[in-house]
């Protein structure tokens, strides 16, 4: 049986082990919580983010990265960004040049602006062999094999096809595509737009307002994908529109959640406290608008969504940004 490892047991890093493990493969799947390790290995279930989820025999739960990564080639990561920095500097002793990395994470860097892809390369300092796999895919629908399909990018033909391979089953599909970046930006500013069409969901508004909403956050996301040299049929695709659509509609979207609370006139600090999630659009949020300052870029409906984060716009702001 061939051995993989996934670096990170959320929800995400669980279903893929779990898809893995279907597929045939020994997961060591690395824990940083030492309960949620405990619970897989004594009780078959990931109690924290996957409770009433029986999990295989071949997910082996870790807490020592050199133990989790011992002898495996591929390496799948679902580390929320803002901690994969710190993440891969403890695995940086134990990379192998023969390694392939999967990236599983979604969002931007604060402060450094970068995309999971360019954080792994300037930790390990090199081109690392990799892929990005993004797209409609809510983690307990996967782990109850519900029919999903997602992006696997890569500029390597053959590690996408050797994944492709990997993941493949009666439940997942995926599609191939080159631009490694657009897909991270897909995957990324959904969540942002996500948020907003919660604001306005909490705030009252309807549906065809809400669509309206979401048909201009899609059209920014091509400008921004564009600005950066991302190619625009991404944002199309299904770690683009197939995401945000999932993100903006699904009943286990936490970004959706977490934007109808803003839109009651919550504060941010209080619906963290209250739910316990800080849903990864609200650092991306931080990224983009930095990145929007930066260069000078004209996308106000994520201009907007940060200021009402931040406590400087209303929602008001934010109906004023939509446009044709």
């Amino acid at each position: 049986m061939k051995k993989v490892c996934m670096i990170g047991s959320g929800a995400f890093g669980t279903a893929i082990s779990s898809l893995l493990a279907d597929n045939g493969f020994e997961v060591n799947i690395w824990c940083h919580d030492p309960y949620v390790a405990e619970s897989v290995a004594k009780r078959r279930c990931n109690e924290l983010y996957l409770p009433d989820t029986k999990l295989s025999k071949h997910i082996r739960p870790f807490t020592d990265l050199a133990g989790a990564l011992e002898k495996v080639t591929w390496v799948f990561e679902a580390t929320p960004v803002p901690f994969l920095r710190s993440v891969l500097q403890n695995v940086e002793p134990y990379f192998l040049e023969d390694q392939v990395w999967v990236m599983l994470s979604k969002g931007i860097e604060n402060k450094t602006l970068f995309f999971p892809s360019q954080i792994i390369d300037s930790v390990f300092n090199k081109n690392v062999k990799k892929a990005v796999l993004s797209g409609p895919s809510f983690a307990k629908e996967i782990v109850l094999k519900k029919l999903t399909a997602v992006n696997i990018a890569s500029e390597d033909k053959s590690i996408a096809e050797e994944l492709k391979k990997m993941l493949e089953n009666n439940y997942f599909k995926t599609k191939i595509i080159s631009d490694i970046l657009g897909a991270q930006i897909g995957g990324a500013l959904k969540n942002i737009i996500a948020i907003a069409v919660g604001i306005l969901d909490g705030a009252g508004y309807t549906d065809n307002t809400k669509s309206f909403l979401l048909t201009t956050g899609l059209s920014e996301m091509v400008a921004f994908a564009h600005i950066l040299g991302a190619e625009k049929d991404t944002m199309y695709d299904l770690a683009g529109l197939g995401d945000l659509v999932l993100t903006c509609t699904g009943s286990l979207s936490r970004n959706l959640m977490v934007g109808r609370h803003l839109g009651l006139g919550e504060k941010l600090d209080d619906i963290v406290k209250k739910t316990g999630v800080v849903p990864e659009g609200v650092n991306t949020s931080k990224s983009v608008y930095e990145m929007i300052q930066k260069n000078e870029i004209h996308l106000p409906v994520f201009a907007s969504v940060y200021g009402i984060i931040f406590g400087e716009k209303t929602v008001a702001d934010l109906i004023g940004a939509l446009h044709l």
